[in-house]
């Protein structure tokens, strides 16, 4: 699965910001593809879109090519084109909606009136904390108070570093609990009848789950954790691999 992030121009690139381009880096790295879609001409589009680190395919799709295109077109043409320019609303509603038929998990940045359809429709909408309008705020998931750029990619990453520290929770617990369990089921079969007092299981539970787990909870975040990509949102919490763990640790 690929994330989409859209950029919009108004108040992210109007000029470019200098953060902006290791930003894009790191979404490429990531799995993440930037588009950018904008009213500006193709050619202040394009040159933009080269000094970001945007990967240009060819030129820019403007919003007559749009109209002029048949959906398998089109379809085809937001698989490979990251720069949209001289566009409709509803052309980024349309893009929107293509590349999620495409299975693609979009997040949109937008800041008027005229894009709040597209926010709306976006898998995750992102609105202009400073320049936005109240309208596109209202139809955002998200909302951007310093209007950068870089503030997403920073969520994404903090995100990342959240569901992995998560994730090792859950194993962490898991196994442990597994092996109290374990215990208490084996233990008459050795001749001790209780083998943990609830007391004792109480106190294995606050000293275990209660401190050793709000240290995982906490774990600072991977250096490499940009450089892998996104995770399926299909895929299950615990694979087989964390199940084997799970069943050796405890």
């Amino acid at each position: 699965e690929q994330e989409i992030i859209f950029l919009g121009m108004a108040g992210l690139i109007d000029p470019p910001r200098i953060e902006v381009k290791p930003a894009v880096s790191k979404c490429i790295s990531a799995g993440i593809r930037p588009v950018m879609i904008t009213g500006d001409y193709p050619l202040t589009a394009k040159a933009i879109a080269g000094e970001l680190g945007i990967p240009v395919h060819g030129e820019p799709v403007t919003s007559q090519q749009i109209t002029n295109f048949t959906e398998e077109e089109l379809s085809q043409k937001v698989k490979e084109v990251s720069v949209f320019a001289r566009v409709a609303p509803q052309d980024k509603l349309s893009i929107v909606t293509l590349l999620q038929a495409q299975g693609e998990i979009v997040a949109m940045t937008g800041d008027g009136v005229n894009d709040s359809p597209a926010l709306k429709k976006a898998n995750i909408g992102v609105a202009m904390g400073i320049t936005g309008t109240d309208v596109s705020k209202e139809a955002s998931d998200m909302v951007l108070l310093d209007d950068n750029f870089s503030t997403i990619v920073t969520a994404v990453e903090e995100g990342r570093s959240i569901y992995d520290n998560l994730l090792r929770f859950v194993k962490y617990s898991l196994g442990g609990n597994l092996g109290k369990v374990l215990i208490m089921l084996l233990a008459p079969f050795f001749g001790i009848i209780v083998a943990l007092s609830p007391l004792q299981l109480l106190w294995l539970n606050l000293l275990t789950d209660g401190l050793m787990g709000l240290g995982l909870g906490v774990e600072p975040a991977e250096k490499d954790i940009m450089d892998k990509p996104p995770r399926s949102p299909k895929a299950p919490i615990l694979n087989k691999p964390a199940v084997v763990h799970i069943a050796w640790v405890g």
